[in-house]
Parts: structure tokens; sequence; C-alpha cells
């Protein structure tokens, strides 16, 4: 399990693709003559008999009833170690087999590729082997074709054998097509993912098997139907039915043989699941969650790329990956994948184009006399027939006899014959003409020939023996032979793996620094919602690994490329396998999903020789969507599938150590040293136990030896500066995410016809207030649902509140006064399942409901609050009495809602400004509040909770808005933190937390490496956390940075925190022995007092510095604190610059009197009165503005008041007068009756 990634590796196809185009491969044309020879003489129809008596042990053994009960483990494990050999043989069979019967080649040729792509992984899968097991058997019905000469000849019934089963053949092809895509996503698949999701997979590939197996009764059928009419009835014996028919109805359990297959692992993990609710309730509960990850044996840089050792906060971005592949549905990921695969099998077809003739050629050069006969090259024939070799030779005797041998034939002068140069024999006799052709194309050997010599052995016997065993084969001569493109010499061919291959990987490498420098120059221009993604992708440990290969690999001596002949011909051969590749990179969209698919990219040979040009081939993809991302919005796992094609190709490498370490060790003692001397030793930094080493990155040191980019780099860093100019935007997978992700919620508009009245009630709009689950709080917000009857009684609908829409599928069942319907909501994102039933009330119109939701845990959990939804709009239910304000006063509390209403809509209506500039407040105080509680909900950095009243508020938002305006709102929160500045890597040494934002570095708590140290954010930076063996404390230099510090940038960042350290120190050192105080600061000018660059007050201690800019640039406390570091400045100073904390100044004691210590105290504590001094002033001053303030508001608020009650007495006054004088105007005998009255007892 390779440590950098934490992932088991796989092995790689070895298949090669013969290549077209500029350079088409040499082929053996004598070897061709054999074959079509052969074909001519031999009877096929004898030959697959013949071949089936010699491997009859092999195809007429019967694997079918692997997943019988009654079989036991052993024979179920012989025959899935078995599948390779037996599907090697069985194809070769079918093949032969497909020349007599025509028809059965789409199906055969479906098997064989399907079989052949994933026939060398290192660690198959044992339920999918199992499968391929029955579609193996299936395949094995064909070999009674064997008895059939001609499948074209009438059966008695009129119809042929291809007449009979050539439709059925065609949908075989089809489902094995369909089941080779299923198996390739199944293994792409991570252990814990395939686990949690065992009964879906299993059940599914279950599903493949029985196909299978109905398929392969009914060919079974087929065949004795036929051959039970009379067709070749002589050559074979019709059986007894009985027990084939019996096998049709036979069922084998596949599930069953699953369970028999589960390793150790699986079945701890199954326990584990079932014990705690499923796979769901694990997933969403934390500790659990990291207890499954570490149970299931894949670590967490699995999953995210991060480095393991440090405390992170990545369970919710794992959490919500594994809700999704939860949910993943897995046939339409079937549906993505078969595009990538069918184009994987054409790879896969064209590498297999030329398996039959390479068999013939195999067996006809076995029967030749000589060794050196089954040579084609006849150069190569000749020395080995001269040194008179066997079956293998020793490499470097290999490579000195050639030298020798081409150097007698240069110096001999001799003409050689046409087949000498052109590598093919040819029946005909040379003219004159040729031969002066041919010796003038000897003499242009000479410079190759200076390159065949003992200097250059061990590249040329690395490119011959291409297993590394330093003996060379005739298979590996031959194999070297055939790849040699069309119209080089030998020599030519040995030249470039001796100079000109290594030639090949300097320009590469020189193009993969430049690349990279052009990624991480385009960083700088990235859109702030895609940097969180991009900073995971650069500082994945896939880069890591890629310089450590680039950093290992020798480059080629400059005087080399002084060769023009050389040079040109290397260019000419790079240029045809960098065309090669890219062209199928494109068919498979530059997506590399397993090492499988790197060798299908590659084809057959060394690793080495291809992983430069793809490795550049990728990163120069990964640079155009890197540059689409600064300008547009992408999906976050648009990254993570980069990573995972760049991962492949290091598994490939790692693999090649590995095969490579197995030799080395019976060899040599130090491996290491041996990998060295290997292939430029491009490996030799890779193997063993490697680490990040950050202190040793070169991507940002490395120089080009030449002093000069290439052209096309500059051409790249033109195009970065337009950014995404010009990049077409169907290159990303996930597509383009610049809108939000919410779902557009929209009404039933009309009735459902022919629906019964008493069910039509239920339906449209229905908005009210509820209670839900959200973040692990219960918040009150509008709920709104849109009812419509589907098909009595069945309802459906769309509904929505502030999280997310949703749909749902209910029943209703309808009563005389009142309806009743239930409907269940699954909940993706949180993993629950809600149950709502409600009931409507025919009298009031309005519903009574209730939610039920199933408990992380697999219960059933009953909210204990009933909710009412009513027929009133959602954007006016902010205005709506409640029921108790309706109880008061009915008449008030309707005018009092119809009149709020009718001025919203009206308000809405005319565009009033009013209005928007409320919702633009709601807006802003939404997104603001819900940011906040976000960062504290996800663990994030620097929290700032709400408090008792803001969470008030926020819950207030919820009840008023919308939940269409609400859920946009949510949206934007999101993207909030979607934007913040991450850094992927670390966690807080002091709270623990995920950092963002400011990120704060001690550059004294730091290893020698640079690949740790202590991490703070900036609510903990007076913190003294005490980790990993270092002891952090106050005093010590710290930098903050605003963005990731990718290793590109750390050792420029650091070297220049600690030389503005060591600098200001020195400045403070210098300024507070000469006596700077309060005293005599007047004697000193302006110029030498360091300024913050903001407010530009004097610098005092602690106060921050920046470390890119160079000149002088210090920020104080308050500047810093108050975030005015967004500001432009005059000096060019950016915010996201990377700042050095100077704490206090500590002078040496032992370099000091007692005197001048003394007066150093006594400075500080005259800076230390004078800095009191000021900040008392400055609160004094704010206070007195305070009070003015107050007194002035005080003041206003009294003059308004004495105005308004001098205004209201005066009304009164004017009241009383007309009182006095209606009074005055009644009659006397009004005056006499009230005189009267008070007299009277009654009143006194």
């Amino acid at each position: 399990m390779p440590q950098w990634l934490g992932k088991q590796s796989s092995s790689y196809n070895s298949s090669r693709d013969g290549g077209s185009g500029e350079f088409p491969l040499h082929q053996d044309a004598g070897g061709l003559e054999r074959v079509e020879a052969t074909a001519h003489l031999a009877d096929a129809y004898q030959f697959v008999n013949d071949f089936y008596d010699a491997h009859q042990d092999i195809i007429g053994s019967n694997s079918r009833n692997i997943a019988d009960v009654n079989l036991d483990t052993r024979n179920i494990e012989d025959s899935l170690n078995g599948f390779t050999d037996s599907a090697n043989t069985i194809i070769k069979g079918l093949t032969a087999l497909g020349h007599v019967h025509p028809f059965i080649g789409v199906a055969v040729g479906a098997f064989a590729l399907v079989v052949t792509l994933d026939l060398t992984r290192r660690e198959n899968d044992r339920k999918v082997l199992a499968v391929k097991v029955q579609m193996q058997d299936l395949m094995k019905v064909f070999f009674e074709l064997r008895h059939i000469s001609d499948s074209h000849a009438k059966g008695p019934d009129g119809l042929s054998i291809a007449d009979r089963i050539e439709d059925r053949v065609q949908t075989i092809a089809k489902d094995i097509k369909e089941c080779g895509s299923a198996c390739d996503v199944y293994l792409k698949k991570g252990f814990l993912v395939k686990t949690i999701k065992a009964t879906i997979w299993e059940n599914r590939l279950s599903d493949f098997a029985t196909t299978f197996i109905e398929h392969r009764h009914a060919l079974e059928l087929a065949l004795q139907v036929h051959i039970s009419l009379g067709v070749d009835s002589a050559n074979r014996k019709l059986e007894t039915q009985g027990d084939r028919l019996q096998d049709i109805d036979e069922k084998l359990d596949m599930l069953l043989l699953f369970r028999k297959l589960d390793t150790a692992r699986e079945r701890d993990l199954q326990k584990f699941l079932e014990a705690h609710g499923g796979a769901k309730a694990c997933i969403l509960d934390e500790s659990l969650l990291e207890e499954l990850i570490t149970r299931s044996g894949d670590s967490l840089s699995r999953f995210s790329g991060r480095e393991i050792g440090r405390r992170t906060n990545e369970l919710p971005d794992m959490k919500k990956r594994l809700l999704k592949e939860l949910q993943e549905d897995i046939e339409e990921t079937f549906c993505r994948n078969m595009v990538v695969f069918e184009r994987k099998l054409d790879m896969q077809s064209k590498q297999l184009s030329d398996l039959v003739q390479d068999e013939t050629d195999h067996i006809l050069n076995t029967l030749l006399a000589g060794a050196h006969d089954r040579i084609m090259d006849p150069d190569l024939s000749k020395i080995w027939k001269d040194m008179g070799w066997k079956g293998s030779v020793k490499a470097r005797h290999f490579v000195l006899a050639l030298h020798d041998y081409y150097s007698d034939q240069l110096s001999s002068g001799d003409s050689p014959r046409m087949s000498q140069v052109s590598g093919l024999p040819s029946p005909e006799t040379p003219t004159r003409s040729s031969f002066l052709v041919m010796s003038k194309k000897r003499l242009d050997d000479r410079w190759a020939l200076a390159y065949i010599n003992a200097a250059y052995v061990q590249p040329i016997l690395e490119a011959v023996d291409d297993d590394g065993t330093g003996f060379v084969s005739i298979k590996e001569v031959n194999t070297f032979v055939a790849e040699r493109p069309e119209n080089w010499t030998l020599p030519h061919w040995i030249a470039y793996w001796a100079v000109g291959w290594q030639a090949s990987m300097s320009h590469y490498k020189e193009l993969i620094y430049e690349l990279v420098r052009t990624i991480y120059q385009t960083l700088e221009h990235v859109l702030p919602s895609n940097r969180k993604a991009v900073d995971e992708y650069l500082f994945h440990p896939s880069f890591w690994r890629i310089e450590l290969l680039l950093r290992s690999t020798r480059s080629v001596n400059p005087k080399i490329l002084s060769d023009v002949e050389l040079v040109k011909m290397t260019e000419s051969y790079q240029r045809y396998e960098e065309e090669r590749l890219d062209a199928n990179l494109s068919d498979v969209a530059y997506e590399l999903d397993t090492t499988a698919t790197v060798a299908l990219i590659t084809g057959a040979g060394r690793i080495e020789r291809y992983v430069f040009p793809l490795i550049y081939l990728l990163l120069r993809r990964h640079l155009q969507v890197i540059r689409l991302a600064c300008k547009h919005v992408l999906d976050t796992e648009e990254f993570v599938t980069l990573n995972e094609s760049l991962v492949s190709i290091l598994l490939a490498v790692d693999q090649r150590i590995e095969s490579l370490e197995a030799i080395f060790k019976q060899t040599h003692l130090d491996v290491q040293a041996r990998l060295g001397n290997f292939a430029f030793g491009i490996f030799q930094l890779s193997y063993g136990d490697i680490k990040r080493i950050p202190s040793d990155n070169s991507f940002a040191t490395w120089t080009n030896p030449e002093g000069e980019s290439s052209s096309t780099l500059v051409e790249l860093e033109d195009d970065a500066k337009i950014l995404a100019g010009g990049v077409p935007q169907d290159i990303v997978k996930y597509g383009i995410q610049d809108g939000y992700s919410v779902t557009n919620y929209y009404e039933f508009d009309t009735p459902t016809q022919g629906a019964s009245i008493e069910f039509t009630q239920i339906e449209g709009t229905w908005s009210g207030h509820y209670r839900r689950e959200f973040g692990g709080n219960w918040v009150s917000c509008i709920l709104r649902i849109s009812i419509r009857l589907a098909s009595q009684p069945r309802i459906t609908g769309k509904g929505e509140d502030f999280a997310g829409a949703f749909e749902f599928i209910g029943l209703a069942q309808s009563y005389q006064t009142y309806l009743d319907f239930t409907f269940i909501v699954e909940d993706e994102e949180e993993g629950t399942t809600r149950t709502c039933a409600g009931r409507l009330d025919r009298a009031s119109n309005t519903i009574i409901a209730r939610w039920k939701t199933a408990g992380k845990r697999g219960g059933q959990d009953e909210h204990g609050e009933s909710f009412t939804l009513q027929r009133t709009p959602p954007n006016l239910l902010r205005y709506r009495y409640t029921p108790q304000q309706f109880a008061e006063d009915p008449v008030r509390s309707r005018w009092s809602f119809v009149c709020s209403a009718a001025l919203h809509q009206a308000q809405a209506a005319l565009w009033s400004r009013r209005f928007f500039e409320e919702r633009f407040r709601e807006r802003k105080r939404y997104v603001e509040l819900t940011t906040r509680d976000l960062i504290v909900q996800m663990g994030l950095t620097p929290q700032v909770p709400l408090t008792q009243v803001e969470r008030g508020e926020l819950e207030y938002l919820r009840q008023e808005l919308d939940p269409s305006e609400a859920r946009f709102y949510q949206a934007l929160s999101d993207f909030e933190i979607q934007k913040l500045p991450w850094h992927p890597t670390w966690g807080c040494d002091g709270c623990g937390r995920q950092i963002t934002k400011s990120r704060i570095l001690c550059i004294q708590c730091m290893s020698d490496d640079l690949s740790d140290n202590i991490d703070l954010c900036m609510s903990c930076i007076d913190k003294t956390p005490v980790k990993r063996g270092f002891t952090h404390d106050t005093s010590h230099a710290v930098v903050k940075v605003q963005q990731t510090l990718h290793d590109y940038h750390i050792v420029k960042v650091v070297e220049a925190a600690r030389a503005a350290f060591e600098k200001t120190k020195t400045l403070f050192a210098t300024l507070e022995p000469a006596g700077i105080t309060k005293r005599n600061a007047d004697e000193y000018s302006a110029s030498s007092r360091p300024r913050c660059t903001y407010c530009e007050r004097d610098i005092l201690l602690p106060c921050w510095v920046c470390v890119i800019c160079t000149t002088g640039t210090f920020i104080c406390p308050d500047c810093d604190s108050n975030r005015v570091i967004g500001r432009n400045t005059r000096n060019g100073h950016l915010h996201t610059h990377a700042l050095v904390r100077i704490r206090d100044i500590a002078l040496p004691v032992a370099e000091n009197s007692h005197s001048e210590r003394y007066l150093a105290l006594e400075n500080r504590l005259d800076v230390l009165e004078q800095t009191v001094a000021e900040q008392f002033a400055a609160l004094e001053a704010r206070e007195n503005e305070r009070f003015a303030a107050l007194e002035a508001q005080v003041d206003s608020r009294l003059s308004g008041l004495e105005s308004r009650i001098e205004t209201r007495l005066q009304g009164l006054e004017v009241v009383l007068r007309q009182i006095a004088a209606q009074t005055a105007a009644l009659p006397a005998v009004y005056g006499q009756v009230v005189r009267e009255y008070v007299k009277s007892p009654s009143v006194h």
C-alpha cells in the first residue's frame, strides 16, 4: 500500500497498441506470408476439433455450478484462481472457431475484449471473477458448434444454426459489454463504498450472472434442437434431454456464493453496520463514521488526498461524499460509464488485432531448426547465429556484439543486402541502383554507430531487456524490432534508445516544470469559489510524487544535443508518440480511472517510457480546466477526477518499482543505488519510505539549463493572462456551475380533470409554519406544499422550505367532513426519510399535519408538535394574524392582515424602492447570520457564534421569508462558505478546528524540512500548544498567510519571514538604545521611525511586517484587526501577502552593560507609558464623542417630545373651548338640572 496515497496498488495491463500515423510500426512480412500459407493448407474445421481435444480438460470442465450450495470453498477457489489461464485458452479456441462460424464473432469479440481488459489486474475482485466465470461458461457452449461444419446449412425445418441463434448472439454480446462496464465501475469504487452498498452491487452483479445462465441454457437448447433435427447427426449422438432440461430450471444462488467469497474484513464491516443501524446511520454519526473508516482499512487520505498524521476536520466532507455515493443510482452510473468503457474496448480491440498472427508465428517459429531463425531482423539473426547464442544472452554481451557487428560492416565497405537495412526479407534480387541507395543509407548510419558502444550499454540493454533481468531473450529482441518505426534502420532505433530517449525525457522534464510554474501563476486568478478545490488539487500527494520523478531524473548532456541527426530523429519520434498518446487520452476524455486504463493509453512497454509525456499531456489539460476556473464556477468533484488520473499513473509507477525491486534484490544489496543507474535514475527517489519534504521541492527553484522557455510554454503563459479565453467549456466532466443549484419551485396551475369533487378540495398550494431539524438544532420556518391528484386515491406534489425543495407521492382517503393523506419525503442530504400525515378539515379549509422521521439509527421519531397549513400565499404569511390575536379581536386582526398584504402586493407590483430596500436588508442580514452559524456548525475558524438575540433574529427571518427567497439566501450562504480561503491540510493545533481565512505558522516550531510546524487560527494566536515535539511560546515569530501555502511557495515565504523578523528586530534594537522616547522623540525625523502603512501612525510593538514587499511594510494591530488590509496602499502591498509578527525585542544580556540595560528598561517604560497615555487619550476622546452624541440625541428627543406635548395641549385646549362653547349654548333649564343633580344625596 503506497504510503503517499493510502491505497493499495493494482497492476497495469501490458498490452500494446501497434499505432498508426507518421510512424506505423514495423511488421514481419515473412511471418504474414507464412501465416497465409498455413491458412491455405490447414483445415480450419479440423483445427478447431484438434484444439478442443488438446484442451478438453479446460474447455470441457464444468464450473457453472460454482454457486451450488453443495460446492465446497476449495472448489470455488480453484475455479476462480484458474480463471486467467482458462480464459486465455478459451479466447484462442473461440477465435479459431469464429473463422468456421463467423456469426459468433460479435460475441467472441466482446468476451475477449471484456476479459482481457482486466485480465492482468493484480487483485481482481473475487465477486467480479465469479460473474466472469459464469460469462466464461456461457462462451464454452459455443464449442458445441465444432460438430457443425457449415453454419449456413439448412436443417429439416429450413433454419440454419446461424439463423437459429444469431439474434441471441447479438444479445449476448450486448449483455457482455454491459456487464464489463458494470464490473469496471464496481472495481473503481473503494472498499468502503462497495461495502456500504454491498446489497445493491451484489444484486446487480447477480442479475448479470443469472442472465448469462439463461443465455447458456437457451443456447444449449437451441443446439440440441438443431442437432436432434438431423444436422450433422452423424457427428453427434443425441443424448437424453432430461438432465439438460432440468438444468434450465436450476436457479444458482449467486448471492449465497458472494457470502462465501466475503473476506474477514468485509464480514466484520457488515456486522458493524448492522449493529449500528445500517450504512446511513453510521455515516451520519461522526464517531461511527471515523470508526467505520478505521475498520475498513481505508485511510482518510484515500478519500481526501490529505496528509496523514495531522488533525483535520474532514469528516463533514467525507460524510457528504459517502452519502452521495449511497444515494447514487447505479443504473445512471452504468450509462455514464458505458461511453468511456466502449472507448476502452475500441483501444483494446486495436491491441488485440494481431493476436492470431502472433500466436501463429509463435507456433511456426517453434518448428524451425535454429534459434537464430526465430529472430525477425536479419542483422540480429546473423549476430545470434555467429555468436552461437541459444534462447537468451547476457544483455551486456548483446550490446557489445551489436557494436562490433556494425563497426565491421561499416569498415569492410560491403554493400549490405536490402533486407539488412529495411529489416524485411525480400524474395527479389536487388538491382544495382538499389545497392547504391542502400549503401548510401548505410553511410548515413555512421552517426548512429557512434552511440552503439560500451558507454551507452546501460540504456540500450534497458530498451531491449524489457523485464530488467539482465538477459535478452529472442522474444524481447523481436518485440524491440517490431516497435521500430517504419523507414528507420536498426542502428537509428538503437541510437534513439542510447541517447535520444534521455534527450526526450529531458525535454518533457523541462515542459512539466514550466507547466507547473504556469499553473501556480494562474492560481492567483482563480475565482474564490473554486480556490478551495484547486488548492486541494495542487496539494494532493500526486504533485510531490511527480516532483520526485522530475528531480530524480538526470538531464541529458547538452553536448549530445549538438548532433543534428540525433535531434531531428528524436523530435520526429517524440512528436509521433505525443500525438498517439494525446489521441488515446482524448478517447477517454483524459480520465485515467485505473492503471489498466493507463496501460490502454500507453500500450505495451515499460511505464518509464511514457510517464513524462503522459504527465505533461494531463497537466496541459488540467491547466485548461484551471483557466476555466478563473472565469466560471466549477464542480468540486472536477478536480478530484483530475487527481485520480495522476494517481493512476503513479500507481503504475509504483508497480514498476515493485517488480524492479524483486529483480534487483536477487543480484544487488542496495536496490536504491541500483535504481539510481536505471532509466537515468527516474525511480530512485520514489523507492522506499518516501514522504513529502517541502524544503527539497524543486518546482519553484528549477531553472531551465538554457535559460529560456520554449515557444509553446510562452504561448501557454500568454493564454493564462487572458484566463479562460479560448478554452472550450465542454472539457469539464461536470459542466459549468455558474448558476445556484436550487430547484425552481412551480405551482400546479390547473386542477386534475375528471377528479372526484370530494378529492379536489385538497389540490393546490398550502403554506404554514412548522419546526424541522437543521444542523443539529430545531428551527421554525415556512413550509409550502402543492398537491395534485394523480389517480384516486394517489396524490403527487412538490414542497419547499428554506433548506431545500422536495417531491413526494402519497395516498389520500376521503370522508364526509374531512380528508386524510400521507406522503413520504426522502432527504438525501440528511440521510433520513420523513413521513407527513395530515387531515384536511372541509369546514375550515385548513390542514393539520404532523411529521414522522425515520431516525438516523433506524427508528421512528415522531415530532411532538403538529402544524397548520392554509391557503395563504407564503409571501403574505408574515402578515397573517395568530390564533391568539384573532381570538382577542377578529375584526382588527382581519383588517390588519388585509391592509398589510395589500400594501405588500402594491409595493411589489410598483417596484417600490422601500420594498426592495427592505428585501435587500433581509437578504444581507440572513446571509450574514447564516454564514456565521454555518462556520460554527462546520467547525471552521475563526468563529463568531450567534448571540441569543441574533439567533432569535435568524429564527424570525426564517419564519417571515418566502421559502423560495429563503432557499436562495441559504444558497448564497453556502456559496460564502465555499468562497472562504481554506487551508486544505491543516487543523488548528490550539482548538483542533479546520483553519479558514488566516493561518498562523510558527517559524520557530518548524521541522528542518518544513514538513511540519505548529499551526494556529487567529482565535488561538496567543495559545501555547505542545504538539508533535514542538513547544510553542507566544514570543515566537509567527507568519500569517491568507491563502493556502503550497510547497511551491513555502521555502521562499519562510526564508523571507525569518529575514524580515531579524531585520525588524535589528531595526528596533538600534532605535531603542538610542533613546527614542516621548521626551526626545522630536529630535528624530519621521523617516527614521517605522509607520503603519494604513493609518501612518508610529509603529509600536507588537506589529506585523510584510514578508513579500521589498520596502518595509509595517501594519499596526489595530489596522490588522479592523480588516482594513484589503485597502490599496501606495507601495503596492496586497492583503494576500504573508505577514510576520514582531511581538518583542529581547536584547542579549551578555553584550550589554548594566547602564545600557537600565537605559533600555527606561526606554521600554517610557514607550509603555506613552502607549498607555495614547490609549487613554483615545479612549477619552471616544467617550467624549459618545457622550456628545448621546447628549445631542437626548436634546433632540426632548425637543421633539416638548413639541409633541405642546401640540397635543393646544389641541386639547381647542377641544375644551369647543365643549365650553357648546355648553353655554344649551338652555338654562339644563343648567338647573345639573345643579340639582350635583346637590342630590345620591351624588354625595
